[in-house]
């Protein structure tokens, strides 16, 4: 199985381009983010091009330097890099948490151990609608606020659509650990659902990638939330750091950072000059979280203003959890207040 991965591995790769091979956009900071924080258990891409290889063999001892990526794809080799994780797994290798993982993952369908959402739909969602929300486990299980923000928002704009009560992962977490049975699975049960809407909103941009990516093609068309967000009637003030996305900036769609300050601006807010670094919440709060916790404290320390914000699920727990450990100074809103 794995040369049908290596071959879909190329055609992922065709979708981006390595964008921290150049000056580093941070004084100081190389950006590989994982390779800032831990260059000693850092790959190259040509190591990874060589681990894959099937002549080479790899042991228990690689897993520091095979989980040290966060997936921010900056590398423009995300795929690969699962891929080895894959190869690791298959040769009956493991990672601390891994079991768990794979048991939640058969059990709830997500990476949590319940997928019970903890979110309070606003009233005013219909039942059905051809258009689906899909708002991602991490969304309605660790950030309930988040996700209810952005139903307002959504209710506010007379946007139709509907929810489901249950969801299951879009597969990121599994894929990523390289747990790639328990990921096909998840893949299949949701391609068979989305198929019946005309439209699946993504809150999610790790979803939004897999589902334009690698999920089966069908006539469902496939959005980010980004395209419904719309400047305010009211003008708003106050200067505002955001932090974009690795997963639409370094996988085919870095324009959505651009539109997002140009949608702050018109807003009314002064947007400040923050220089693109992930803020290591690409795959979750897993595997490597020493690497994790390094990422996420140095790139606290980079938003100033009034107010720090993103459109990222993901994004906004590290924001929320090492803003506060941190004690920076700009307080967290998230996209849907802030054009509220």
């Amino acid at each position: 199985m794995i040369d049908i991965w290596t071959k879909q591995a190329r055609t992922w790769c065709d979708l981006v381009k390595p964008t921290g091979t150049g000056r580093q956009r941070v004084p100081g900071r190389h950006n590989y983010p994982s390779k800032h924080v831990d260059p000693g258990n850092f790959l190259e891409n040509d190591e990874v091009s060589r681990m894959l290889g099937p002549g080479e063999t790899i042991s228990q001892d690689d897993a520091p330097s095979i989980y040290n990526c966060v997936h921010c794809n900056e590398c423009g080799t995300s795929h690969e890099r699962a891929l080895l994780a894959k190869k690791f797994i298959d040769n009956g290798f493991t990672f601390d948490g891994k079991d768990e993982l794979e048991r939640n993952f058969k059990g709830t369908d997500t990476p949590y151990q319940s997928n019970k959402m903890r979110i309070r739909p606003p009233p005013g969602i219909p039942e059905r609608s051809d258009r689906l929300f899909f708002m991602g486990c991490l969304s309605t299980i660790k950030i309930p606020k988040f996700t209810e923000d952005a139903l307002k928002y959504l209710l506010s704009r007379g946007i139709d659509f509907t929810i489901l009560k249950t969801e299951a992962c879009c597969g990121y977490p599994a894929y990523a650990a390289g747990l790639f049975g328990e990921y096909e699975r998840v893949k299949a049960k949701n391609a068979a659902l989305f198929a019946k809407y005309e439209e699946v909103v993504c809150l999610c941009p790790a979803c939004y990638f897999l589902y334009t990516s690698d999920y089966p093609e069908m006539k469902t068309r496939f959005s980010y939330i980004s395209e419904y967000l719309t400047p305010p009637a009211t003008k708003k003030t106050g200067s505002v750091s955001v932090q974009h996305m690795c997963q639409l900036q370094n996988r085919g769609h870095p324009e959505v950072s651009g539109q997002t300050n140009e949608l702050l601006k018109a807003s009314g807010y002064d947007v400040k000059d923050v220089p693109h670094w992930c803020c290591g919440g690409g795959k979750g709060y897993m595997y490597r979280t020493d690497v994790i916790d390094k990422i996420a404290e140095t790139r606290m320390h980079d938003f100033t203003g009034d107010y720090m914000t993103t459109t990222c699920p993901g994004c906004y727990w590290v924001l929320k959890v090492y803003g506060a450990r941190c004690k920076v100074e700009p307080r967290l809103k998230d996209m849907f207040e802030l054009l509220g």
